[in-house]
């Protein structure tokens, strides 16, 4: 049967938030993520990163730079003898790279580049999930406001009742007095709870060095309770950033593999000879040694190579535990949710009811109507918990297995 209680309740339960009440733009947790992103320090850190392997890009695809070197011989008094006389070399010289070492170089530099954007995707997926949890809380904080003002609705209704029976002399001045006071406790938990919203969507706004004036997170999708998580996947973002991180290691051993080739250097110029005798002088010359320390160097970059595969294992054996405990969360906190919400609540409103009937014909106490009251209100305050406990197991799953991938992405 449709009570007048159970009206009172239902609209309590469907009016909007003081926030949403004054004409306020609903803020979306996408429009939060975006605003946050944009104002992001990060996003600068890493175009910063970017410019400078750029520019390192260009200086490992220049050759070898050439040398021009001047030699003077034979300095005192002439003899006569040609090879007493004053003489001046100038060689031009110049290394030849042997092994694709300026490509390797350039490769490298490339999968720094590609490195570089791989771990700037998942820093902004950690931004995305730091904005979720405060928006969870702000859904949180607008759900209580609800749930204080169907608490403050029922409180009026009970003491408007509650002053008839006393009016009526049939219970005495402190049960009127009581039910006033259960209405004031109402009221500053109404104020405590809009107070807490307000502070919560600061720290929201405050990700993006916005202001909470004129904005409001809406509650209708804080308590649906999506369907039972299916088997998950490691967040191909993180799983992209070792991927990244050994073709850097495979690039960096091509580069010592190509530079344990030894380059030679080429020189030829003009002779100029006392006598006034010109000749040309040519020459080629091969660095010695090396050896030993250019396979050290190949040795040390396929270990690494080998270290980032190790890297990966553990980060594969880690996050999957990790994603199993938070489905887990989920699921825990889904059932609490909908358990909750289809049996206690129903069963709690329709106790209030019938106990607010029977008081009024005599059969209990208003201590009976105070502990129904009670229990619908921590009925209603435990599924809010249980429902931020599901909306933040979301969040850490979500940030696991990359579900807001793409919006990192965005104008990266």
């Amino acid at each position: 049967m449709y009570t007048p209680l159970r009206a009172a309740i239902v609209v309590a339960a469907c009016l909007p938030s003081a926030a949403l009440a004054q004409d306020a733009q609903p803020l979306t947790l996408d429009d939060a993520i975006r605003r946050t992103l944009a104002a992001a320090p990060q996003t600068a850190s890493t175009t910063a990163r970017n410019e400078a392997l750029a520019a390192a890009r260009t200086a490992a695809g220049l050759r070898p730079q050439p040398s021009i070197d001047v030699t003077a011989e034979n300095f005192g008094i002439p003899t006569g003898n040609l090879y007493d006389q004053f003489q001046l070399t100038g060689t031009y010289s110049q290394r030849i790279e042997r092994g694709g070492k300026r490509e390797a170089r350039v490769a490298l530099v490339d999968r720094d580049m590609d490195v570089v954007r791989a771990e700037a995707i998942v820093t902004r997926l950690d931004i995305i999930a730091s904005v979720q949890r405060l928006y969870v809380e702000v859904q949180s904080a607008e759900a209580l406001i609800n749930i204080a003002r169907q608490r403050l609705t029922v409180a009026q209704l009970l003491e408007r009742e509650i002053k008839r029976r006393v009016a009526s002399a049939k219970d005495p001045l402190f049960a009127g007095m009581r039910a006033a006071t259960s209405v004031s406790e109402a009221k500053v938990d109404l104020e405590l709870a809009i107070h807490a919203r307000d502070a919560a969507l600061k720290r929201l706004t405050a990700m993006w060095n916005g202001s909470p004036d004129g904005l409001g997170v809406k509650t209708g999708e804080f308590l649906s309770i999506d369907a039972p998580v299916g088997p998950v996947l490691p967040s191909p973002a993180d799983l992209a950033v070792f991927s990244a991180r050994g073709a850097r290691a495979d690039a960096a051993v091509t580069l010592q593999q190509a530079n344990a080739k030894r380059d030679p250097t080429l020189s030829a110029g003009p002779r100029f000879i006392g006598s006034g005798d010109v000749a040309i002088v040519a020459g080629v010359s091969f660095p010695l040694g090396g050896r030993r320390l250019a396979t050290a160097r190949v040795a040390e970059a396929q270990a690494e190579r080998r270290r980032v595969d190790a890297d990966l294992a553990v980060e594969r054996f880690t996050r999957e535990r990790a994603i199993a405990l938070a489905a887990e969360k989920v699921e825990e906190s889904r059932h609490e949710v909908e358990a909750i919400r289809d049996q206690v609540l129903p069963n709690a409103e329709l106790t209030l009811e019938e106990v607010r009937v029977g008081y009024n014909r005599g059969f209990f106490s208003f201590v009976d109507v105070s502990g129904a009251q009670t229990a619908l209100a921590n009925a209603n305050a435990r599924m809010i918990a249980a429902a931020r406990r599901y909306h933040e197991a979301r969040v850490e799953l979500d940030r696991l297995t990359g579900r807001f991938t793409a919006l990192a992405e965005e104008a990266l």
